[in-house]
């Protein structure tokens, strides 16, 4: 009897080691690893109700929350083809699902660099989901408007409603639109929409 009970008292500590240390699900693999920070990150593992200060190079798991704070910058590099997603001041990045490739942005501003082979990503925002098919695109979420700009390749965007919007390349879409349609940016202002250290949020697409 003794016996038994010093076994289950190591499985029950061996549990709640891994569940402090960010363990993924039961026997999951991590998807990622954060590799690079500026400034204030945390991390809520998906098995844990609070977030905690992330470290360089911490794996990250499906299910995992990514927070950014005030003048903060996040990098995250996926596992399975070295696509990466850069996460600005402010933003919030939940991995909900990634065996399905669903991720949700609440809010904030992050740049998705996903290769073809990761296509199909899909990114919920407040007012709907983009799904990615192998490109560089830039998201800006709030509660009230999605504003979705692709540099190369393309995403298609569907309203709550059910309508797709496609954006191309060198496009910019709002849902904030009068026109349910992508719109054209002048290649100077498309530059300085990528590139940076500090990503601006973006007033009026138009």
């Amino acid at each position: 009897m003794n016996r038994r009970i010093k076994v289950f008292a190591s499985f029950c500590l061996m549990a709640s080691v891994c569940m402090l240390a960010g363990c993924g699900g039961s026997g999951s693999e991590p998807i990622g690893k954060l590799a690079g920070l500026q400034g204030q990150v945390n991390v809520k593992p998906a098995q844990v109700e609070a977030f905690a200060t992330a470290s360089a190079e911490q794996k990250l798991f499906s299910g995992d929350s990514i927070k950014t704070a005030d003048a903060a910058k996040a990098e995250i590099q996926l596992s399975s083809d070295d696509s990466r997603i850069v996460l600005s001041s402010n933003t919030f990045l939940e991995i909900r699902n990634y065996s399905e490739k669903d991720l949700r942005q609440m809010h904030g501003i992050a740049i998705y660099k996903i290769s073809p082979q990761n296509r199909e990503l899909k990114i919920q925002t407040p007012q709907g989901m983009a799904t990615v098919l192998g490109t560089v695109l830039r998201i800006d979420a709030t509660d009230t408007e999605t504003i979705i700009t692709v540099e190369t390749g393309k995403v298609g965007f569907s309203k709550k409603a059910g309508h797709q919007v496609l954006i191309e390349a060198g496009k910019q879409y709002s849902t904030a639109m009068s026109e349910d349609a992508a719109i054209d940016i002048d290649p100077l202002e498309l530059e300085k929409i990528f590139s940076g250290d500090s990503l601006a949020p973006i007033i009026n697409p138009r």
